[in-house]
């Protein structure tokens, strides 16, 4: 980190700090301050060009608050491998950790990735490691005892990617948590989990992030068809 006046400064992005009190816990957050000078990047324009890629990571979304606190309100991880799909700045990892899971904070963009490194050393909490997750790509097989994704089925196209990644990499007795903030976009996500062999349930959830607004959605939890969970569900 870097000054800039009175302004922090890292990775080449003036920052905002916010403290989100999800469930008895305070993690205190750092993203970029400014989004839309973020969309007027050329590379932004370079990488949307080349895979329709979008800074998403630079912000907090209600969806993760909300998986966030749902994960809090669970089992202890026991020390067990859980990965995130889609950190972004890694508050549903930093939820993880501080309940005892061995986590990758996952992600396709290496400042995603670093801001959620910097988020965790903010907490004083351990990240297993931050890693460069591509869902569109192979998942490592049956490596993980939890799958935790918050918002990533904005678009129809990412739901058959995202069920494929969790049933390749999930444990057998593992669980896959996943919110979506009522995405239409998402409706086709359970049948798509259970054309590949997963079980798929849901719950409404709603929670309250900063400003007092109230964040309402619904998590889907995906386990190996045929097996129970002593995981986080």
């Amino acid at each position: 980190m870097s000054g800039n006046g009175d302004r922090a400064v890292f990775r080449g992005y003036s920052l905002r700090r916010e403290t989100w009190h999800i469930a008895g816990h305070a993690f205190v957050l750092e993203w970029p301050d400014n989004i839309d000078a973020i969309l007027d990047l050329p590379i932004t324009a370079e990488r949307f060009a080349r895979d329709e890629s979008m800074p998403y990571w630079a912000q907090p979304w209600p969806s993760s608050a909300m998986l966030a606190e749902e994960i809090l309100n669970s089992g202890p991880g026991g020390g067990r491998a859980a990965v995130e799909l889609g950190c972004g700045l890694g508050l549903v990892s930093l939820a993880a950790a501080a309940r005892g899971w061995s986590v990758t904070a996952g992600d396709y963009d290496a400042d995603a990735l670093a801001f959620a490194a910097r988020n965790a050393a903010l907490n004083g909490l351990r990240l297993r490691q931050t890693q460069r997750i591509d869902y569109r790509e192979p998942a490592p097989q049956a490596a993980y005892d939890a799958v935790f994704a918050a918002d990533l089925l904005y678009e129809r196209r990412k739901v058959e990617p995202v069920a494929g990644w969790i049933a390749a990499a999930l444990r057998p007795r593992g669980v896959a948590l996943v919110a979506d903030p009522n995405r239409s976009a998402a409706d086709g996500f359970p049948e798509a989990a259970a054309a590949l062999g997963l079980a798929v349930s849901v719950k409404d959830v709603q929670t309250t992030v900063p400003a007092g607004l109230v964040a309402r959605g619904r998590i889907w939890s995906v386990r190996q068809a045929g097996h129970g969970s002593t995981t986080a569900a």
